[in-house]
């Protein structure tokens, strides 16, 4: 981002002073150069915000090569739990889904996707990345979300990939070791565009 200051020489340490000010709120505020990349991020305290990118489509059967989409974490809703609203928008309309992120063990990296119509998904967070697994309608499908840092600001890193229950091929001496064929793939990759969602 860029900004233009009108210096007056009589002035032109106060107006440095503004300038260095705005260039570093600016920064702070769209995830610039301000954040340290060798910081662990922490979840989900430092994935607050609203966040929004382009998710891409690839492999079996998809229905758009891409969308927009957007993540939305928080506000707090309770002390275990905090709005976490996932956002397509696409040809097929725009669709908000009002999920909640659920709190179970922290120091253990537990915790838990609520969708709020029944179905809760498990998720842990290993390695900075919040990961889940689950099955529905003889698909398998693992969720990977890590929020990253580099030199180039914050932005999280989210990745879907399918395997379809049809496609498995069972292998080794007794048929022990069970193989599904990843069907599809889903990444998106978003950048923060406020630090606190909309009310």
């Amino acid at each position: 981002m860029h900004a233009h200051f009108a210096v007056i020489a009589d002035n032109a340490g106060r107006a440095r002073s503004r300038a260095a000010a705005t260039a570093l709120a600016a920064a702070t505020l769209f995830g610039g150069c301000t954040s340290d990349p060798r910081a662990p991020a922490r979840f989900p305290d430092d994935w607050m915000g609203h966040w929004s990118g382009t998710l891409e489509m690839h492999g079996a059967r998809p229905s758009e090569g891409e969308v927009r989409m957007e993540l939305v974490i928080g506000p707090s809703i309770a002390a275990d739990r905090l709005a976490w609203t996932i956002v397509y928008d696409g040809a097929a309309g725009r669709q908000v889904r009002e999920y909640q992120l659920l709190t179970r063990d922290p120091a253990a990296g537990s915790y838990a996707i609520d969708e709020r119509n029944g179905i809760v998904l498990e998720a842990r967070v290993h390695g900075e990345a919040l990961y889940s697994w689950f099955s529905i309608g003889g698909a398998n499908v693992t969720v990977r979300e890590q929020l990253v840092r580099d030199a180039n600001g914050e932005r999280i890193e989210v990745e879907m990939v399918t395997a379809a229950d049809r496609d498995t091929l069972a292998t080794g001496p007794d048929g022990e070791v069970r193989s599904l064929v990843p069907v599809s793939v889903q990444r998106a990759s978003l950048r923060r565009t406020a630090l606190q969602p909309a009310p």
